[in-house]
């Protein structure tokens, strides 16, 4: 997760199947967005697509080191 903007990109592109939260390290929470997404049919999944792309925008915007602030703490949609 070192790349500012592979992970702004995969915000945005693939939010709602929990890559950003694997790419953070945590597969809890990649693998509950995957798991409520097919118990909501898709509900859910549409809100971490939004979510994702208000995320993405953000981390595109970040400066280097406002993003190695960051890094590891920025949450992208539910579960939260």
């Amino acid at each position: 997760m070192d790349n500012r903007i592979l992970f702004g990109i995969m915000c945005i592109l693939f939010n709602s199947y929990g890559v950003p939260c694997f790419m953070q390290g945590d597969k809890s929470k990649g693998i509950k967005r995957i798991i409520f997404g097919i118990i909501t049919f898709g509900i859910i999944a549409i809100i971490n697509v939004v979510k994702g792309i208000i995320l993405g925008i953000e981390v595109l915007k970040m400066s280097d080191e406002e993003y190695a602030e960051k890094k590891g703490t920025l949450d992208s949609g539910i579960p939260a």
